[in-house]
């Protein structure tokens, strides 16, 4: 077992120009888990996520991914040691097929890591399967979800960062993405998930970061979360 957490975020400050939005915010996961960053809108999750990812570069604190500081990697650099981010909105090239989404996919991500073939990614996603040949834009938002994870395999992802995965979608499709998510996990990708959908996360996370204001206010496993009802009202506006 390794000394390091998979991924250690340690007291950063992050945010956009002027505006600070993370303000000493620490988190840490370790290899095989799923783990939620929950919060209401406007909480600090999406630039968490942009700023691990290294899209956002943080004023202050660190953060390391297997022992290593990358805290002033880019995006590239990042993605190249093996993290992958679905960013919300599936961000997908409509006016590419499925395949040339996937194989376009294959150029990047981290040479080091067990990617999956395109091959293997249409295999495992049977909606896409059926639709490789289709333009992006034609897919259903769930089959632009499923579309998104599957680019992040095939760029040989370790560690997914899912971004509002389930906005949006119809219930039994919300159903589909979560089994997604599992079976990632299954195969030993490891998870930080951000949903506003508390419950998908008391459902799929081991363990689960409550973020308001920038800050992390809580953190303890699902069962732990689910009984906390001060926490539950207080930052997320619901009961469990």
């Amino acid at each position: 077992m390794s000394a390091y957490p998979l991924l250690d975020v340690d007291g950063i400050d992050s945010g956009y120009g002027e505006t600070q939005v993370l303000r000493e915010l620490s988190l840490s996961i370790d290899e095989g888990e799923i783990v939620s960053l929950v919060g209401r809108n406007g909480a600090g999750k999406t630039t968490t996520l942009r700023t691990i990812m290294g899209i956002l570069t943080p004023t202050n604190g660190h953060i390391g991914y297997r022992g290593e500081d990358i805290s002033a990697l880019d995006a590239t650099e990042t993605a190249k040691r093996g993290l992958a981010f679905v960013p919300e909105g599936r961000q997908i090239f409509p006016e590419l097929t499925v395949r040339e989404n996937l194989e376009l996919a294959d150029y990047g991500g981290s040479p080091d890591s067990d990617s999956i073939s395109v091959g293997e990614a249409l295999e495992m996603f049977e909606n896409l399967q059926a639709r490789a040949g289709n333009a992006g834009s034609s897919l259903s938002g769930g089959e632009q979800q499923m579309l998104a994870i599957a680019r992040a395999l095939v760029g040989g992802a370790d560690l997914i960062l899912l971004d509002e995965p389930t906005e949006g979608l119809a219930p039994y499709i919300v159903r589909d993405v979560m089994d997604i998510v599992r079976e990632l996990n299954e195969r030993g990708i490891t998870v930080l998930l951000v949903e506003q959908n508390v419950h998908v996360c008391l459902e799929l996370a081991d363990r689960n970061y409550v973020i308001n204001q920038g800050e992390v206010v809580y953190e303890g496993t699902s069962e732990a979360l689910r009984n906390d009802e001060e926490i539950l009202d207080k930052y997320l506006g619901v009961t469990a």
